[in-house]
């Protein structure tokens, strides 16, 4: 317990030599891999999540960011996949951060009664940790509660009434132009 503490001391510590200035710039990108059953007799969801992201820094720390997003869900034969692209900010002390994104998706859904196309907006708050792995580039650790807002389009109908809470690991790069 005891390295533990002193582990999480020095990374902290390690943070706060790397500073996230207005006009710096920011890869990175974040995955999360989920699998589940609703009983022992069940099938097995999988759902695979990936996050791209661009960054930019408004402030010394404020950071407005343009996610890609790519969702593929697969239980019993059917298969959901889904394209999106968001728009966010996440406001950094020292090296957590908090901050919210909108997302604006477009979901194929396959499964033997056919394909159907609909699309769906989020609001999304989320908060993460970089834990630094280097000059520049970090670990990323993070959460994302996505609520979904208004009514399906395309194919769907009906409110948005949907949530979504996932747990991310990512890597982050910062630079300077």
């Amino acid at each position: 317990m005891k390295k533990a503490l002193v582990l999480f001391a020095l990374i902290f510590c390690l943070g706060q030599v790397f500073a996230f200035n207005m006009g710096t710039m920011n890869l990175g990108g974040t995955a999360s891999l989920s699998m589940s059953k609703a009983d022992s007799d069940d099938e097995t969801e999988t759902t695979l999540s990936l996050r791209p992201q661009i960054g930019y820094f408004l402030t010394d720390d404020v950071c407005g960011d343009l996610i890609f997003i790519y969702e593929s869900q697969s239980y019993d034969g059917d298969t959901d996949s889904a394209l999106g692209l968001g728009l966010g900010a996440r406001y950094f002390w020292n090296n957590a951060y908090i901050g919210a994104e909108f997302q604006y998706d477009s979901v194929n859904l396959e499964s033997l009664m056919g394909t159907m196309n609909m699309t769906a907006m989020y609001v999304a708050p989320k908060l993460g940790y970089l834990a630094p792995l280097g000059h520049k580039v970090y670990l990323e650790l993070g959460a994302i509660y996505e609520l979904g807002i208004g009514d399906f389009g395309g194919d769907g109908s009906g409110p948005n009434e949907g949530s979504n809470l996932q747990f991310n690991l990512g890597l982050q790069y910062f630079f300077n132009r």
